[in-house]
């Protein structure tokens, strides 16, 4: 293996998965003599896949040799425990050179962890007083047998060493329990933000809450049925949570919400699922997640996942894009999906040792890349125009990065988006008017009746209820207050309505609490989506938090009201959010698998 070939690591995850299909064991006949020894056909394998991998003999039969001698150690292990009781312990620990070291040793589980800690100074060389043993996160009490403390056969043990000075304790502690520290924190706060999903998505099962709204290629509403609304709302609030984390790098924690996220698209209709495509793109992150965090370990789960992801991506879209062109008119956007696509499978080709294959889907890939890239100085050219970034980087992969197509796509686009919510204020109004006109018929004035209609947040029924047993303020000549002359953007409206709000009731909320959404959320959800009219025809005395607790100020609805937050904090405002892709890292990835390519064409040449 030449400099420009893949690590050791990459190169085992190739044998390891011609191995598994050809389905052949290194621990047994022809491989491994009786003694436990290696045969001549060991070396006649490590040829045949130097000779498919393209790389150096002397690498295959290390990584070969490897392989067989740790299935052995795993079977005496195993076997070692099954007739004597005594466990094989894994041990992690750094050496007095600075170095991460790995050994292992057999134990009874009935010795103290104090015998433990005896037995691994002697091995490693430490002062045995200086010694402190570290198990999922919690050190070892050296007074109480291994077992007591749930020490099992093949458990993984860190080894932290105190030495004299604090500087190289604290250093010891951050080699072995930031790890830890990172994970359980994860699970804390994906944990919080389900819980903010879940309150969100409570008032989605009261039958009277209209249907959750999520938008076309088009950016026109899809109705979605109730029974499918709250796993739909958690699974897209845990997905913009793990895109959110995706964006900064921090791919462990992204990974652990989009799996999350997955779970609960599992829980929609495939009917739904085919008609957007949300959980197309959703195995794609899942993959580019396991990619950068090189867990080479879930190959098998991601070929499944791209596998899904082209098929959800051919029903969306059409095989050829045709559908998705005749909506948009373009295709240039999601393309960045395909160039993903043909990305990962490459590199999941190349790990399974299929390099003709992988340099197919690479080549594809790179040729992507080069039609969808942008030039950084036409973004702020277009930027300098009063368009946002993300709407220049659209715009220019739109219009094959002609600034001046680019700069009308972006008018039309805001044009046509403006026209849809003109379309949906003009249904919302007529809806409006059918109601005051039914409230008229009953006998109502048609002043009191759009009053009372407006202060029922548009529900026909609770504003007969307001009319009938307390009529007397909607006879009144004065409005409400101010919050209803606050002009509310059609984005905030969305933003509410995104949770699962009518937009209607969204927009009241908005007025009543000044344009601010979290306070306009909570006092939603306080009230199962629609605000009593006591709320909406009171005067906002300041812009204190007190005004959104409305009637129960508790320390649990202000909890409530920060989980919230931090979910609304996540949900983009553009709807093709999903799309704007830098294609930097694209470009990083399709450089090394490139290179290793190239490089193991060189090691054979």
């Amino acid at each position: 293996m030449t400099s420009d070939g893949p690590p050791e690591n990459v190169v085992q995850d190739q044998v390891r998965s011609l191995l598994e299909n050809e389905m052949i064991r290194l621990w047994e006949p022809p491989y491994t003599t009786e003694n436990k020894d290696a045969t001549p056909e060991l070396k006649i394998l490590a040829e045949k896949y130097a000779l498919q991998l393209c790389i150096d003999l002397r690498n295959v039969e290390s990584v070969l040799e490897s392989l067989r001698c740790t299935s052995l150690q795993g079977l005496s292990a195993k076997k070692t425990f099954e007739d004597t009781g005594l466990a094989t312990i894994r041990i992690n620990y750094i050496s007095n050179g600075k170095r991460k070291e790995k050994t292992r040793l057999t134990t009874k589980l009935n010795i103290s962890a104090g015998d433990l800690r005896a037995e691994i100074a002697q091995l490693t060389g430490m002062n045995e007083g200086h010694v402190k043993l570290i198990m999922n996160s919690k050190v070892l009490k050296t007074d109480r047998s291994l077992a007591e403390q749930n020490v099992k056969n093949n458990s993984l043990i860190m080894v932290m060493q105190i030495t004299v000075t604090e500087e190289e304790a604290k250093e010891q502690e951050m080699v072995f329990q930031e790890e830890m520290k990172e994970q359980d924190e994860r699970k804390a706060k994906i944990s919080r933000t389900r819980k903010g999903a879940e309150i969100l998505a409570q008032h989605g099962e009261n039958s009277n809450v209209p249907y959750l709204e999520i938008a076309d290629q088009k950016g026109r509403p899809i109705p979605i049925p109730a029974e499918e609304k709250k796993a739909l709302l958690l699974a897209m609030t845990l997905h913009e949570k793990g895109r959110a984390f995706m964006k900064k790098r921090d791919y462990a924690s992204a990974l652990l919400y989009l799996l999350d996220a997955d779970e609960e698209f599992g829980k929609c209709g495939s009917e739904l699922l085919n008609t957007v495509d949300n959980h197309a793109v959703l195995q794609l992150e899942v993959v580019w997640c396991f990619l950068q965090l090189e867990q080479l370990d879930c190959l098998r789960d991601a070929e499944e996942r791209l596998r899904r992801a082209q098929t959800r991506l051919n029903n969306c879209y059409g095989e050829n894009l045709e559908r998705l062109y005749n909506l948009k008119g373009s295709t240039a956007n999601e393309q960045v999906l395909y160039l993903r696509l043909k990305l990962l499978q490459g590199v999941v080709l190349y790990h399974k040792g299929k390099l003709q294959q992988a340099r197919k889907h690479l080549n594809e890939a790179e040729i992507l890349l080069g039609k969808l890239c942008v030039d950084d100085k036409k973004v702020v050219q277009l930027m300098s125009l009063g368009f946002t970034a993300q709407e220049a980087r659209l715009g220019l992969r739109a219009c094959d990065d002609d600034i001046n197509f680019a700069a009308s796509h972006i008018y039309q686009r805001r044009e046509e988006k403006a026209e849809i919510r003109r379309k949906e204020r003009a249904e919302r109004k007529r809806k409006k008017q059918e109601a005051i006109n039914s409230l008229v018929a009953m006998g109502y004035l048609e002043k009191a009746a759009a009053k009372a209609y407006r202060s029922a947040n548009n529900n026909l029924e609770r504003a007969i209820e307001i009319l009938q047993y307390s009529p007397e303020p909607f006879y009144q000549d004065n409005e409400a207050g101010p919050s209803t002359r606050i002009e509310i953007s059609e984005e905030s409206i969305n933003q509410v309505a995104f949770l699962g709000f009518d937009p209607s009731a969204a927009e009241v909320a908005l007025r009543r609490f000044n344009g601010n959404i979290e306070r306009a959320v909570q006092a939603l959800m306080d009230h199962s989506g629609y605000l009593p009219s006591s709320l909406v025809n009171s005067r906002p005395s300041s812009s204190s938090p007190e005004d959104m607790e409305v009637e129960d100020p508790s320390e649990e609805k202000r909890k409530e009201r920060e989980i919230v937050e931090e979910v609304l904090a996540d949900i983009p405002e553009h709807e093709e959010d999903y799309l704007d892709m830098t294609l930097e890292e694209e470009k990083e990835v399709v450089i090394k698998y490139k290179t290793w390519l190239q490089g193991s064409q060189q090691s054979t040449s």
